[in-house]
């Protein structure tokens, strides 16, 4: 707990900042604002899951707070298109009837997502940089900031305990494609009125020095289009529209015709296009390449996902495009932690079907969209917090970058993670005791939410197999034949039955001394079965297989 001396007058209603999602974590960012008995959301977005999760699709941040609080929330603001900062908002526009604030792309990416949910009666409303919305305690700003998507926002929330500023996920890029560069003079504007608190993006507080330009990746993607002799199969976030048009000038350039594939892509860049924020070719295919070797395919895949065009190209199950020796891979973005195993398994079924990969780390085709150290600083500086939150990070990102504050002269950083609650009512900054409900909500390809324990179950399984033991009693408590086991993902049957013969020898053993009542007790019985068979498998195998016994009355 925290506490730091302010000239904010004692009178000024509470304010509380809440996260969601985002602190402590990467992606899923969701961020609560409340100002006595008013409330705003800052974004609100899922995360995809790892190798862990078996049979989840998406992973959406526990909103049970909002929806208990319904009546509180005046608006929702988001700061980009990225899912990760509104992916999970079809979930929170189902149940709480909320305005959503947001840019022209950003609202258009979320048209199309609540079109899949079937969701048509969200009031979405747009907001332009230096717009001025007001709702009940709050009088929100949007500030362009700089980032890997077009049309991303900060916002400056003025509340009655002073001024909130979020900057969602930025960079400060001084040539950027569009030349809408960040707006440091606005920033600037409130750092001379007065900032009360910052909440900062994290995502780069680890790194040294300045994010370079996305025009640096253009120079790169030339060299490596100059140097390819066969197509060129490129991959980035279907989402990056400022890469695709690099790509797509540079393929004309090139005399290459462009196609695309895979479903995010296609519709990304057909909203992007209608919006006015893409430039497409008249002659772009959707279907492929129809065997012509002077053409750029952009697809989806960045991350080897399985079902991504680009994983079954690599093992040549994609319908369309087959990889042929001489073509070019060029993947144009960083690999997500979590995914580097399936990244490097897809990169090495390229080269094995005898294509060329280019990627981040081998050439300069990829920059990221994140604020690097000394860009945190200079938002530091320009807004001169009273108080600093580090958001959207890991707990390292976060301690780092509060560290970075304090380095230059801003020393009231707290650092919070999910469902904390930091509180500053004029003359401190505080951290309840308390937390507020969070967690993950994991969901499925028909959008149903998988209980935790069905993710641990499958987790388990995948891990260590399951036993499934069969037992038959006759009415007078006695074993009518020996035990039938049966196991999957544990040992290999035919090469293990003296293992097995053990275990049935062990548990006709373990029948013969339990009185009769107790062979009775059916639900006693499998708790006396699986404690025994946990134990052997555990001191003789060191696994923990699922367990299920069967208990059949003949």
């Amino acid at each position: 707990m925290s506490h730091f001396e302010t000239a904010q007058p004692r009178d000024r209603a509470t304010l509380r900042i809440i996260p969601l999602g985002g602190l402590g974590e990467i992606g899923m960012n969701l961020m609560v604002i409340e100002c006595g008995d008013d409330a705003v959301v800052v974004d609100c977005g899922m995360m995809f899951p790892d190798a862990a999760t078996l049979g989840v699709d998406v992973i959406v941040p526990d909103m049970t707070y909002l929806y208990e609080n319904a009546a509180r929330i005046k608006a929702v603001f988001l700061t980009h298109a990225h899912e990760d900062h509104i992916g999970a908002l079809p979930f929170l526009v189902e149940r709480v009837k909320v305005p959503v604030f947001g840019m022209p792309l950003t609202l258009g990416f979320l048209r199309d997502k609540l079109e899949e949910f079937a969701i048509d009666d969200v009031q979405m409303r747009v907001i332009r940089p230096r717009e001025v919305v007001e709702f009940g305690s709050f009088r929100v700003e949007a500030i362009r900031v700089t980032h890997s998507i077009v049309d991303a926002l900060a916002f400056a929330i003025r509340t009655p305990a002073g001024t909130v500023l979020h900057t969602g996920d930025f960079k400060i890029d001084h040539t950027p494609i569009d030349n809408l560069s960040t707006d440091l003079g606005t920033l600037a504007r409130y750092g001379e009125e007065g900032v009360l608190l910052l909440l900062s993006d994290s995502t780069n507080a680890l790194v040294p020095g300045h994010c370079p330009s996305e025009r640096y990746v253009g120079d790169a993607l030339a060299t490596a289009f100059a140097n390819a002799r066969g197509r060129i199969i490129f991959t980035t976030f279907a989402s990056h529209i400022h890469r695709i048009q690099q790509v797509i000038d540079l393929a004309r350039k090139d005399g290459r015709r462009v196609a695309m594939i895979g479903r995010s892509l296609v519709d990304n860049c057909e909203t992007a296009a209608q919006l006015g924020y893409l430039n497409l070719p008249r002659d772009l295919g959707i279907n492929g390449s129809d065997g012509d070797r002077r053409v750029v395919i952009m697809t989806t895949g960045t991350q080897g996902e399985a079902t991504s065009a680009l994983s079954r190209m690599a093992v040549g199950e994609h319908n369309q495009v087959q990889i042929e020796r001489g073509d070019m891979i060029i993947v144009s973005a960083r690999t997500i932690p979590g995914n580097e195993r399936a990244v490097a398994h897809m990169i090495d079924n390229l080269y094995r079907l005898g294509a060329e990969v280019v990627t981040w780390d081998t050439a300069d085709i990829h920059v990221s969209g994140h604020a690097c150290q000394e860009e945190l600083k200079l938002m530091l500086n320009l807004t001169r917090p009273r108080f600093f939150i580090p958001i959207h990070g890991t707990l390292r990102h976060l301690i780092h970058h509060a560290r970075l504050a304090e380095g230059i002269g801003v020393p009231h950083g707290v650092v919070i993670t999910n469902g904390q609650v930091a509180e500053i009512d004029g003359d401190n900054i505080r951290v309840l005791e308390d937390r507020v409900q969070n967690g993950k909500v994991f969901i499925d390809a028909e959008a149903e939410e998988v209980p935790e324990i069905v993710v641990r179950d499958r987790q388990h399984l995948a891990e260590d197999g399951f036993v499934i033991v069969v037992v038959a009693f006759d009415s007078n408590g006695k074993l009518v034949r020996d035990p039938e086991i049966i196991t999957r993902g544990l040992v290999h049957v035919d090469s293990n039955q003296e293992m097995l013969d053990e275990i049935r020898r062990m548990l006709v053993g373990m029948f013969a001394e339990m009185p009769a009542e107790e062979l009775r007790d059916s639900e006693m019985l499998q708790d006396s079965m699986r404690a025994t068979l946990k134990r052997y498998f555990r001191k003789s195998m060191g696994r923990r297989p699922m367990i299920l016994p069967v208990v059949w009355e003949m």
